[in-house]
């Protein structure tokens, strides 16, 4: 077992965690923190610890761990590390993939080390921190217990029975034994990220412009991704956000601009989103994510009788899928449809309370009952986003007792649970607005209110609530005795770090932003053919946006654990299905406009509906086309996965057809898909010159 920490990352400062142990811990720095409940024993701590130290045959992890003091006096603060060998030859394991040497990213072999781009012959940086955090954290969720074990030493906890091939990191949380694990952050490195993320030193950052391979680099792939499609997402707004202010400045009256706005935004949406697909693609090549397909272990929550995995051959919870079914359609589905129905009558409060307020004004007719007139829509907006967030937490419990084996089924679910919601509760009323009441002004006023109203509230929460837990921790620290918590890390000595980071909140994760895009990219493209102006202040909240979504990661929240990402996931499905939502509204919106019906006299209604559908067809065929024109992978990410799938064929020809070693070129067989085929004949020069400006 390996027990000398070498160093990481170049000038990296080491965080020392006691001013007493700083000579036994000279040589050791701590990567990942784990935080043991004061209802912990001493038997239990050194349990565990002894555990990741032991041998993975001897079911532990083979990584290095010391136990210090928390706050309270007692050695319930368990620090975890890892020389670099060891952590490449979990890089290994994980099928980790690095650029080599020859400009290809493929799986990295410890073996072939030496080929890597970055190899020194110390090995330090050859990960960066986070690569080295996250494997460590995948090394402590497969500690598995062993089959002499079969309960938590010094624990009376009715739980914390153990079985053998289980999580033992699993059980420890579900028993409330492991209060936090999370992995320590780098005070140098968060300097200089926070230095070129949210400072505005470039002229470049005000639209979008942001640090994403640094981004990449200290948080990982999920969390840059995300970053980077807020960012995409912010440069796109600016060309409907032009066209839409000249329009609503120069040539409010004009119906032939009002309809080619209208079109325009709908083939728009489609740009943006195709363009997004090769920025991402290019993002996981780079990143070593394109294609990359990892077996996923069961979630910390997943229960069930005690089985063996057929894949693995371990033994693992088992739970038959019948019964997930059953309550997916016999208990989350009927309360997400009352759901709904709370928010259809919560709606119709909204409207009762507005006519009282409108009879009120055209009664008396004063600038008080005309102020009073907007304060339904104001207090009806406030109460959109409190049911957003009450529902949120019911999903998630929903989405619980469902009981997903795999991380990535509960969050699909998680999704399309949140995306119906907040899709009735956003936008019902502007339906209602738009096609039983048909008040084209009304409907360009709730518009404008809704947007502006929920992205002035969403603000205030971006930047009030994480001022007020910054104060909350200073507080907090201050009585602790932390005299250096309201300085920024690196300002803090190394001795305080890991007590100062314990005090920050859990960072968790990006599904509330994901959310807040999606009814903005709703807001913007579902009616805008009545609000030219929602692009506006959609552009103005996301320059915002990224300023304070920078802070909060950098100052407010703890460090998340890297979750590798070659794409936004299931979002890239929700945004495209808005994106066929928005041409059927918008058509319809254009079909009864004032100044389109004087040019269908003498037309009945049949052929008017039928003149419209098959505009709206026209649009969808453009739509369809300009996706399969412009191809899902830049040309040169294109050649260098042909060339990885050329060498991965040659080195199957050459290897023995009965040898078992690992191949230096693993196999990345991916179909091209007929995107990609078709792009090269349909590729028309708008799609060409849209493609190059956002590449």
């Amino acid at each position: 077992m390996f027990r000398r920490q070498k160093a990481q990352d170049e000038g990296e400062k080491e965080p020392l965690l006691d001013e007493g142990e700083a000579e036994s811990l000279a040589d050791f720095r701590p990567l990942v923190v784990l935080e043991f409940s004061s209802k912990t024993t001493p038997v239990t701590r050194e349990w565990m610890k002894s555990k990741i130290e032991a041998s993975k045959r001897q079911g532990g992890a083979d990584l290095n761990a010391k136990l210090v003091v928390a706050r309270d006096g007692e050695e319930r603060v368990l620090l975890v590390s890892a020389p670099q060998e060891r952590l490449l030859q979990g890089a290994e394991q994980m099928g980790l993939k690095k650029k080599y040497k020859d400009g290809s990213v493929r799986a990295f072999t410890f073996a072939e080390r030496q080929n890597v781009e970055d190899y020194t012959e110390s090995l330090e940086g050859m990960l960066t921190m986070s690569q080295s955090q996250y494997i460590i954290k995948v090394e402590l969720d497969n500690i598995r217990a062993l089959e002499a074990e079969n309960h938590i030493p010094g624990c009376s906890h009715p739980k914390a029975r153990l079985y053998k091939g289980k999580s033992i990191l699993s059980r420890m949380v579900s028993c409330h034994l492991l209060e936090k694990m999370y992995p320590v952050h780098n005070p140098e490195q968060l300097k200089r990220l926070q230095h070129d993320w949210y400072h505005l030193n470039k002229p470049k950052q005000l639209i979008g412009g942001q640090p994403i391979e640094t981004i990449r680099g200290y948080f990982g792939e999920s969390v840059a991704m995300y970053f980077s499609f807020l960012g995409h997402y912010t440069k796109a707004l600016l060309v409907p956000t032009v066209i839409g202010v000249l329009y609503y400045l120069f040539n409010e009256s004009g119906r032939n601009d009002f309809v080619i706005f209208a079109v325009f935004n709908m083939i728009w949406a489609t740009v943006f989103l195709e363009t997004w697909k090769r920025t991402s693609s290019a993002h996981a090549y780079n990143w070593g994510t394109l294609g990359r397909k990892v077996f996923e272990e069961p979630r910390a929550g997943f229960h069930g009788k005690l089985g063996v995995n057929p894949i693995t051959g371990r033994s693992e919870p088992v739970y038959p899928s019948w019964k997930r079914l059953l309550r997916i359609y016999c208990v989350s589905f009927p309360i997400v449809i009352l759901c709904m129905l709370v928010a259809v009558v919560v709606m119709m409060i909204y409207f009762w309370a507005e006519n009282i307020a409108k009879a009120k004004h055209k009664e008396e007719n004063t600038m008080l009952t005309q102020g009073l007139v907007l304060v339904p829509s104001i207090i009806y907006s406030v109460v959109i986003i409190l049911m957003n967030q009450a529902y949120r937490t019911l999903a998630q419990y929903l989405t619980k007792n469902e009981n997903h084996r795999e991380q990535s089924a509960y969050e699909n679910y998680l999704i399309v649970k949140l995306v119906l919601f907040d899709f009735v509760n956003c936008f019902l009323c502007l339906f209602y607005i738009a096609f039983v009441m048909q008040d084209m002004n009304y409907l360009r006023q709730s518009l404008a209110i809704l947007l502006i109203v929920q992205q002035l509230v969403g603000q205030l929460q971006e930047t009030l609530l994480p001022y007020l837990l910054m104060r909350k921790r200073i507080k907090k620290g201050e009585k602790s005795g932390l005299d250096h918590v309201s300085k920024p890390l690196h300002e803090i000595p190394r001795s305080k770090q890991a007590e100062v980071e314990s005090l920050m909140d859990r960072y968790e994760g990006t599904f509330d932003d994901y959310l807040e895009l999606f009814w903005q990219f709703g807001y913007v493209f579902l009616f805008s053919a009545v609000y030219p102006m929602a692009a506006f202040w959609a552009l103005a909240n996301n320059i915002m946006e990224i300023r304070t979504d920078a802070f909060k990661m950098c100052r407010i929240f703890q460090r998340p654990f890297m979750e590798p990402a070659a794409n936004i996931g299931a979002w890239q499905t929700v945004f495209e299905v808005m994106g066929f939502i928005a041409v059927m509204t918008n058509m319809a919106l254009i079909g009864m406009s004032p100044e389109i019906q004087p040019l269908l006299e003498g037309y009945t209604t049949i052929q008017k509906v039928l003149i419209f559908v098959a505009a709206e067809h026209l649009i969808i065929f453009i739509k369809v086309v300009l996706a399969f024109a412009i191809p899902d992978m830049p040309e040169w990410v294109e050649t260098q996965m042909g060339r990885i799938e050329y060498q991965s064929t040659q080195a199957l020809k050459k290897q023995d057809h009965h040898c078992s070693s690992p191949l230096p070129f693993p196999s990345l067989s991916l179909p091209l898909s007929s995107s990609l085929l078709l792009g090269k004949w349909l590729f028309i020069p708008a799609a060409g010159l849209v493609t190059s400006v956002f590449d």
